[in-house]
């Protein structure tokens, strides 16, 4: 009996040139979003496009990503999407949240942490001693510096947006390569390499 893979780890490793990779996959779309590990045949994570948000203030406001944003009916809650119905991104701040939910939520997981630095073994003298360093601290959010990162764009996308996914991918999430593939060239590959095997 074939042993039943958990969704969080990636497939075992590919070697392409002597190089072991895993990379994601990360097609976004206008009614649904899906992401996955190269090589595989099914996305691992496919969630709706739609997002909710509670009204309020800036402050207040909570987005909600995944099933629930749109199923479930909530007080003061609203349906929106940050792409246009031709597939182009129209709020890149929301958009990037959503994207990394997709990945986040069911291919990668937390990162550990050091359990003496948690701040559940601190004491409130060495809490109040703490000198408060942000040097480091954008180096260890980005989630995605461990996975290449392929990601899917429409054919009539604008340089001005390639532009802003490469800026997303490379500078906000920390990925170590990058590519962005038109979705047309990439679904005429898949058939050609399906129809040779």
């Amino acid at each position: 009996m074939a042993a039943v893979q958990s969704s969080s780890m990636p497939p075992s490793n590919v070697e392409y040139g002597g190089d072991e990779i895993s990379a994601l996959v990360l097609d976004p779309g206008y009614s649904s979003t899906r992401a996955g590990f190269a090589g595989e045949d099914v996305p691992k994570s496919v969630i709706p496009s739609f997002y909710g948000i509670t009204s309020g203030s800036p402050a207040e406001q909570k987005y909600i990503f995944g099933d629930n944003s749109i199923h479930n009916a909530l007080s003061h809650h609203e349906i929106h999407n940050p792409m246009s119905k031709d597939g182009t991104v129209e709020d890149w701040d929301t958009a990037t949240k959503l994207w990394e939910y997709a990945i986040t939520s069911r291919l990668t997981s937390a990162k550990p942490t050091n359990p003496l630095n948690n701040g559940l073994n601190d004491d409130d003298q060495a809490k109040a001693e703490l000198d408060t360093d942000m040097d480091g601290v954008e180096e260890e959010e980005k989630t995605l510096e461990e996975n290449p990162l392929l990601m899917t764009e429409t054919g009539w996308n604008t340089g001005k947006q390639r532009e802003k996914s490469i800026e997303v991918a490379m500078e906000s999430w920390g990925v170590p390569a990058f590519w962005l593939g038109r979705s047309g060239v990439l679904a005429a590959w898949v058939q050609h390499f399906q129809s040779r095997a």
